[in-house]
């Protein structure tokens, strides 16, 4: 029953819908007026939208940083509870990328950015139009002031008393509680220090350093950070294992393409 209440909410958000065009990406709403209503840190948006609209499921990985950067500030520019968008980007093939973006307030006052697309995860197609009741590919983020955090990582969702380090430092760094950003840093050292460290795990360790230095807009060690990465991966050419973490760095360095 809830869950029918929630998509019916959700169908609410869509209606008669004007347009706007930036070259190869529509830009539709009911009305184009700039709110800037969404407050969250640009490195929420750039790391969590970039990588779950465009890079998850082969989405559109061609796309450029100019497109992605369109699409980003139109939707932190436009979208509110009050007004929804609708994004719609020219690709190869049969049908266009569609994607809705719905700002939804629960009854206790809890916000969520949603995202809608005409991908359907079991068909491996797009659709000709999203299906928001079926198995349309959907992703949201709790907002909470300059946090903005995807569902699963949320602190209520991980046990942080039984993670690794690494693991611990990266979930501190996504959750919703301010709090835990203190102690990012400190937590990577620990893990830095230990002379045992692997491969994998020093890259994990230092491409989580890279992210933090990022959120701090620490510009000078974020380069520093950014060449030592490059270092790492040129000298460990011949291990298969490092593939994921090449592909989560790659992108790392789209996203701070993104925030300068």
């Amino acid at each position: 029953m809830h869950k029918r209440i929630f998509i019916l909410s959700l169908l609410m958000l869509f209606t008669s819908i004007g347009y706007a065009q930036s070259e190869n990406i529509k830009i539709k709403s009911d009305n184009l007026e700039e709110s800037n209503y969404l407050k969250m840190d640009d490195f929420y948006l750039t790391h969590y939208l970039y990588i779950d609209l465009f890079l998850r499921e082969n989405l559109f990985p061609d796309a450029s940083p100019e497109d992605v950067s369109t699409i980003l500030q139109a939707i932190k520019k436009y979208v509110s509870v009050e007004q929804p968008l609708e994004i719609e980007i020219d690709k190869p093939g049969k049908r266009n990328y569609i994607i809705k973006m719905a700002v939804l307030k629960k009854d206790d006052g809890t916000e969520l950015l949603i995202a809608f697309t005409n991908w359907s995860a079991k068909k491996r197609i797009f659709e000709k139009e999203i299906k928001i009741e079926n198995d349309s590919y959907t992703r949201w983020y709790f907002l909470n002031g300059s946090k903005m955090t995807y569902r699963k990582d949320m602190s209520d969702q991980n046990n942080y008393s039984t993670m690794s380090k690494s693991d611990l430092a990266n979930a501190y760094l996504l959750d919703e509680l301010a709090e835990n950003d203190t102690v990012i840093e400190s937590t990577i050292d620990e893990v830095l220090e230990d002379s045992d460290l692997t491969v994998s795990d020093n890259i994990m360790a230092n491409l989580i350093l890279l992210k933090y230095q990022i959120f701090q807009r620490d510009t000078e060690n974020v380069i520093r950070q950014k060449e030592y990465l490059n270092e790492l991966f040129d000298s460990n050419k011949s291990e298969p294992s490092l593939k994921g973490l090449e592909m989560a760095f790659n992108a790392t360095k789209f996203q701070i393409e993104l925030m300068q």
